[in-house]
């Protein structure tokens, strides 16, 4: 099975696509399922998780969240962690509420933790591709990811309906979140799709850049 795990709605700062149309070009696109993981806010999740078999989808519900030190996605949650806590208090408030926590693009400049933190700190997998980071970035939280012996997660981090499965990740025939986690614990899960290409980094710098000036120079 194929699933997008990282997935932006407008239920985040940089979002504009609405649940039902994420949920919708995921069944168009091939995918089997999906995460919506806005920046610290579940309500999107939540929709698309009570909508998921109107669309013949598995939808794993998820946020993500900024903390100190970078973003960290987190799964199986119905209730957010507040933001900016240490790694380590985000990691322990998501598994507290019965979450999987995952190092999201580690290695991304200026939202990722660099890979000494993620390999530092107790996370339960990490995502070794994200269609928003370079080709090195995602190798180098790969090769981390390897050397450590976690599970490898993969998500298109899309904020446009377009970039959605642009990477995802593949499990086993799971059939609901609890499976679908579960099987990733075991390390059961690969990776597929593609990092960023040259004039999407481009791009990504641009949109960078301005949502930063429109957030008023605070962190996502």
């Amino acid at each position: 099975m194929k699933l997008d795990l990282h997935i932006h709605s407008k239920f985040s700062r940089d979002g504009a696509a609405t649940i039902e149309g994420i949920l919708e070009r995921c069944r168009s696109s091939g995918l089997d399922g999906c995460a919506v993981t806005d920046h610290n806010s579940v309500e999107g999740s939540l929709r698309a998780f009570e909508l998921a078999s109107s669309f013949g989808l598995l939808v794993v519900r998820g946020t993500e969240i900024s903390t100190a030190e970078g973003h960290v996605l987190a799964y199986g949650l119905s209730s957010t962690v507040p933001r900016g806590l240490s790694i380590d208090k985000t990691i322990e408030g998501i598994h507290e509420s019965g979450g999987m926590a995952v190092a999201a693009h580690p290695r991304r400049f200026p939202s990722g933790m660099g890979i000494r933190r993620a390999s530092q700190n107790h996370f339960d997998a990490i995502e070794v591709l994200n269609g928003g980071s370079s080709r090195g970035s995602n190798k180098a939280a790969f090769r981390m990811a390897e050397r450590r012996g976690l599970p490898a997660v993969g998500g298109s981090d899309a904020h446009k309906l377009e970039e959605i499965g642009r990477a995802f990740t593949v499990l086993p025939d799971v059939r609901s979140e609890e499976e679908a986690i579960k099987a990733i614990l075991a390390n059961r899960s690969t990776v597929g799709g593609r990092s960023r290409n040259v004039k999407e980094t481009v791009v990504y710098a641009i949109e960078t850049n301005q949502e930063w000036v429109r957030g008023g120079f605070r962190r996502m």
